[in-house]
């Protein structure tokens, strides 16, 4: 029996499939570590000692070209970003080298963005708005203070205007507002980065998430993502692309009484997008009913599918 072949990548196929799930853009050094951690390095078609500067050299190069998929982002340090979705069907990892094979997507997590919205708005009657992450001090200890989504629910709009007026006369918040992290995928190797990083983006809400696309099923994972769900209330949720009907809560989040206001008021002032949507918040509680601010756009039925249809290629 001939032994497996795994398909090998080059450089710049490696950089595609770390960028797809960037948020932000990334220096060559953050885009080859975590390279690393996916298990890409081990598919590469060269055997040099020094892979990440000839990831780097690469890169350099071939941002230049007018025809090229990146583009490069500031200087000192310069970044790396894609200009396009279009990735190639690379074969998966052989699971001889790794226990979480990737599962490779065509589409980019900015792609998931509307069926966040659109899941938000049937599970939790909220209204959504994305947070552009370079829409604010990104750099250093204010990195992981930014969620992916934020969203809120007034809790009074059916209420008597008396009863309402004795709410807030009473200083009751008539608000619940919600936070998400999105991942196109979930697995052990990347399970704490990204369920820390909800944690610390995400629990100043009534209720956080970490939301995924594609989400191990290995019995173990299963097993310490509901242990670190317990342990600090941060929810799951599984988007289904190809049934968007069929995404779910896997587990729910804890419900905080109250908003760490403090955090609030930090992230507000590292990220106008977020103070935006504090505004709109505002507004909205002001009128008992929802302003007219900038908030995501729901699709209807029609839309969905035709945005189904570009992303995964299948007409629903």
């Amino acid at each position: 029996m001939s032994a497996t072949v795994t398909a090998t990548i080059s450089f710049l196929e490696l950089a595609k499939l770390v960028l797809q799930e960037a948020v932000t853009p990334m220096t060559t050094g953050e885009i080859w570590q975590k390279a690393q951690q996916m298990g890409l390095d081990t598919r590469l078609n060269s055997t040099g000692l020094t892979k990440g500067a000839s990831l780097s050299a690469r890169l350099y190069t071939d941002v230049q070209k007018p025809n090229s998929l990146f583009r490069k982002v500031g200087s000192d340090p310069a970044k790396f970003e894609l200009k396009t979705g279009s990735l190639p069907n690379l074969a998966p990892l052989n699971t001889a080298q790794s226990a979480s094979p990737i599962k490779l997507t065509k589409y980019l997590e900015k792609d998931l963005h509307h069926f966040l919205v659109w899941f938000a708005d049937w599970q939790f009657g909220i209204q959504c708005k994305t947070i552009i992450h370079t829409a604010g001090k990104t750099l250093g200890e204010l990195k992981w203070i930014h969620p992916d989504i934020v969203g809120f629910a007034l809790t009074t709009q059916d209420w008597k205007q008396e009863v309402v007026n004795l709410a807030q006369n009473a200083r009751t918040f008539t608000a619940r507002i919600y936070s998400f992290e999105l991942k196109i995928s979930l697995d052990f190797p990347t399970l704490r980065e990204y369920f820390f990083q909800a944690v610390s983006n995400s629990s100043w809400a009534h209720e956080g998430y970490l939301v995924a696309a594609d989400i191990s099923d290995d019995q173990e994972f299963r097993k310490e993502l509901s242990r670190l769900s317990q342990s600090f209330g941060i929810g799951v949720i599984h988007l289904d692309v190809d049934e968007p009907n069929d995404s779910t809560v896997i587990l729910p989040a804890r419900k905080n009484p109250e908003i760490d206001w403090p955090t609030v008021n930090r992230v507000a002032k590292a990220n106008s997008d977020f103070a935006e949507f504090i505004g709109s918040v505002s507004n909205s509680v002001k009128i008992n009913q929802l302003a007219l601010n900038k908030f995501d756009k729901l699709l209807v039925d029609a839309e969905m599918d035709a945005h189904l249809k570009k992303i995964t290629g299948k007409t629903p």
